[in-house]
């Protein structure tokens, strides 16, 4: 079977570390990644891994005739079997050229909880018409697209984001400064002003902590100019993007995820598989992964003070308790979050 997995871009995020996991798996199917316009950083990680890419370099501004005619031609010289796009543009420009061009089965994927105006609701909700299944990775991403795009039950399909199960060692021992650590784009969505706010009273309240931001994006600058507004020059270390978070992840004591709207965390379920313990507002797929007190704690959107409070206590707990509790993180992923479990998912919409 002949795969096309199309994205707008394969450079870095969320998207795009779920599909270099999916280009570790060896199986018969020939996997073909595809972006719209520009690589990256994804682009070489999938090519390390033996598959094959094309960046196309084309406009992703909705609507462009060009794209379309463009994607089609792509579609009718590679002849998949199955186009499995993923994205607002990847949806809107893939749909419309797989259709065109006779691709015998189409998979649509809606990443996140989409902002869409009422022209961008009647757009997707005519196109999703015509695919096979519509996909989304968190219970919040089906409901918007049954109410607002009106796809039907039958043709959504639930596939949480998938995890490489690797090996990895213990947590290191924790220095005396308590470390939070956040991995994430550097973006307002995500509100790391908030967490920096909130590190700011901890300090104030006469806990050693530190945190430590994994990540890059355009609110950097804005970032660290807060960070010295707050005076926390000595207690922030912005360390830029990652290839692999998980040595940074295992020197640190609480994973933090403090954004205002998120689909399916990708580097909430690693920070878990970790084995550190982890807090995420009550935001997209969170609320399925998290049982709080029991494999992680949930806060509310926009809210200092549930997280001021929820990692003092944190903070507080015996040391024993937050393993327990990261211990318990780490078994949920690998039961539920696995590669295997995504791809076997996945072959029977292929199918």
């Amino acid at each position: 079977m002949k795969i096309i997995r199309l994205t707008t871009f394969l450079d870095f995020g969320g998207v795009e570390k779920r599909l270099t996991n999916v280009a570790s798996v060896e199986d018969s199917n020939e996997w073909v990644f595809c972006a719209i316009n520009k690589g990256g950083q994804a682009e070489k990680e999938i090519l390390e891994k033996g598959k094959q890419v094309h960046c196309l370099n084309l406009s992703y501004k909705i609507p462009n005739p060009a794209t379309v005619y463009s994607l089609y031609r792509f579609f009718k010289s590679h002849k998949p079997d199955v186009v499995h796009t993923s994205g607002a543009e990847a949806n809107f420009f893939g749909i419309i050229a797989a259709n065109l061009a006779g691709v015998p089965r189409i998979i649509a994927e809606e990443i996140g909880i989409p902002g869409q105006g009422k022209l961008s609701k009647i757009i997707f909700s005519t196109l999703y018409k015509r695919v096979d299944y519509v996909v989304g990775n968190s219970q919040p991403v089906l409901k918007y697209l049954a109410n607002m795009n009106k796809v039907s039950n039958e043709k959504l399909k639930l596939i949480a984001n998938p995890i490489i199960l690797k090996d990895l060692p213990q947590p290191k021992s924790k220095y005396e400064e308590f470390i939070i650590i956040s991995v994430s784009r550097l973006e307002h969505v995500k509100n790391i002003e908030g967490t920096l706010r909130v590190l700011r009273r901890l300090l104030n309240k006469g806990f050693n902590v530190c945190y430590h931001i994994v990540g890059s994006g355009k609110e950097e600058i804005k970032l660290k100019a807060l960070a010295k507004e707050l005076k926390l020059e000595d207690k922030v270390k912005f360390l830029g993007f990652q290839t692999d978070p998980y040595p940074f992840l295992l020197e640190s004591d609480v994973y933090v995820i403090n954004s205002f709207t998120e689909g399916f965390s990708n580097s909430l379920i690693e920070a878990m598989y970790s084995g550190i313990p982890s807090v995420s507002t009550k935001s997209g797929s969170a609320e399925e992964i998290i049982t709080p007190g029991v494999n992680g704690w949930l806060v509310n959107v926009d809210d200092d003070d549930d997280l001021f409070a929820t990692l003092v206590k944190i903070i507080e707990l015996d040391k024993e308790e937050r393993e327990l509790v990261a211990k318990k993180a780490k078994l949920h992923i690998k039961q539920n979050y696995s590669l295997e479990s995504h791809i076997q998912n996945l072959m029977k919409l292929y199918n």
